[in-house]
């Protein structure tokens, strides 16, 4: 037997009418004069489109050329498709010679995105969904590598128009609205129009913050800045600038040249007001505001069994009569956990137990004992979770104690308690007159809150 005679496998036979021109007896005229040879009845068997135009009573029937509404290289790969179930898009020719040469590798993802939303367009006028699908599919392994890809999709099925699947239309939006760096890469930018910036920076769908927006924005600008800078300011009223945080506010944001002095500050009112009503942050406080030094809040406490000591950041006091308000937030049940009192600026170290147990510590426990500088006395009055107490420290000369350290709430009867802590603090003045810091040691899971201090008597 001849190689004229020789049997043709059944699964070359299809792949022989892409080939063999003895075979093909059409040519397709693109819209852009590129001509590309087919056998009708292999292009009917596969299209009902083609099948209609070819084997109905359409003058396409019996034309030798046919013009169509795609381009050369589009038609080019449907008919491929038709002929092998595969083409140039899908098989990873374009996608590897991006990656072996980055140099031209921008070029290559632009016009791998605007083929295939050609080619996804021309799929679905000729009724190919098998093809739609590999398109997609083909999109979803390449966004990986390049995350900028499904914004460049997005941009070309704008200018591609209605004729565009909505399914990739759809996957190309899904892809933008959970990746970021989808809106981050510059030369994407270029290819962007005004309608599709307006249509992201509106998304209720995007799954990233107003500030990745707004570097968005100005990106885009920046791509073409005498043509987009006026129409940028126009879409940033789509912006909601309250949610971007105040140190952007007051830096980028309102020295980009995008947003007018009042939408800055309206912004800014906004986030005061939000403060103050979801989150409860007060902003009427003392001139002097106060805090633990170590935790830097109102609050402070131990979440083990190690001692915690902290003091209020204010300064040593040395005369005057001062008064501070503490709550107990939390405590440890059967045992003491929070020590309230003063500690000496000048001789207190903190050595990780108790400061009441130091030398130059005093204070009071919530289970209702006071120490002296590591001497105790006990006591009956213990502290409740959720009381507010207050501790006064009197160092008036009037004072003829000499100096007293006091606390005062009430108990579980609600009955008013007051209990003298140290009365002879000005003897201990005398030798160390750095002045004293008010204190609280926490173990075992202990919380105490900061409520307030004022001085009661000026000296």
């Amino acid at each position: 037997m001849n190689s004229v005679d020789k049997e043709v496998r059944l699964d070359k036979v299809l792949s022989s009418f892409l080939t063999d021109e003895d075979l093909q007896d059409v040519t397709l005229v693109a819209n852009d004069g590129q001509k590309v040879r087919a056998n009708r009845f292999v292009l009917s068997a596969r299209s009902p489109v083609f099948r209609r135009m070819f084997l109905g009573n359409f003058s396409e029937a019996t034309k030798p050329e046919v013009d169509v509404g795609f381009s050369g290289i589009v038609m080019q790969e449907i008919v491929e498709y038709i002929h092998t179930d595969t083409c140039a898009s899908l098989n990873g020719k374009k996608r590897k010679a991006c990656d072996e040469n980055e140099a031209k590798q921008w070029d290559v993802q632009k016009e791998l995105a605007e083929k295939m939303v050609a080619l996804s367009a021309a799929a679905m006028y000729y009724n190919l969904p098998s093809l739609v699908k590999e398109i997609e599919k083909s999109i979803s392994k390449v966004v990986k590598q390049v995350p900028s890809l499904p914004l460049m999709v997005l941009a070309s099925c704008r200018k591609e128009g209605p004729s565009v699947p909505s399914t990739l239309l759809e996957l190309a939006w899904t892809f933008v609205r959970a990746n970021k760096e989808a809106l981050m890469e510059a030369k994407v930018h270029a290819c962007v129009d005004a309608t599709l910036v307006e249509e992201i920076v509106k998304d209720e769908k995007l799954e990233m913050d107003e500030y990745t927006l707004f570097v968005f924005l100005t990106k885009w600008v920046d791509s073409n800045p005498k043509d987009r800078q006026a129409i940028a300011k126009n879409l940033g009223i789509n912006l909601r600038l309250e949610k971007i945080n105040p140190a952007y506010l007051s830096t980028s944001v309102s020295s980009s040249g995008l947003f007018a002095a009042d939408q800055i500050n309206e912004a800014y009112k906004k986030q005061a007001l939000h403060a103050e009503q979801i989150h409860k942050v007060s902003f009427q406080q003392d001139r002097l505001c106060l805090v633990w030094k170590k935790s830097l809040t109102l609050e402070s406490g131990s979440d083990g069994d190690d001692v915690n000591t902290d003091m209020l950041s204010c300064l040593p006091i040395k005369e005057g009569i001062y008064e501070w308000t503490v709550e107990l937030l939390a405590d440890h049940y059967g045992g003491s956990s929070a020590v309230f009192g003063i500690v000496c600026a000048e001789t207190f170290v903190d050595n990780g137990s108790l400061f009441y147990r130091q030398k130059g510590g005093w204070g009071y426990d919530d289970s209702g004992n006071a120490y002296n500088e590591g001497k105790a006395h006990i006591g009956s009055y213990p502290i409740r979770v959720g009381v507010q107490f207050k501790v006064t420290l009197n160092l008036s000369p009037s004072d003829r104690q000499n100096g007293t350290l006091k606390i005062q709430f009430s108990n579980a009867n609600e009955e008013d308690i007051s209990y003298d802590i140290v009365n002879n603090l000005h003897d201990h003045l005398n030798l160390h007159p750095r002045g004293f810091l008010p204190a609280v040691s926490t173990c075992h899971g202990g919380l105490v809150k900061f409520v307030k201090m004022k001085k009661l008597l000026e000296v």
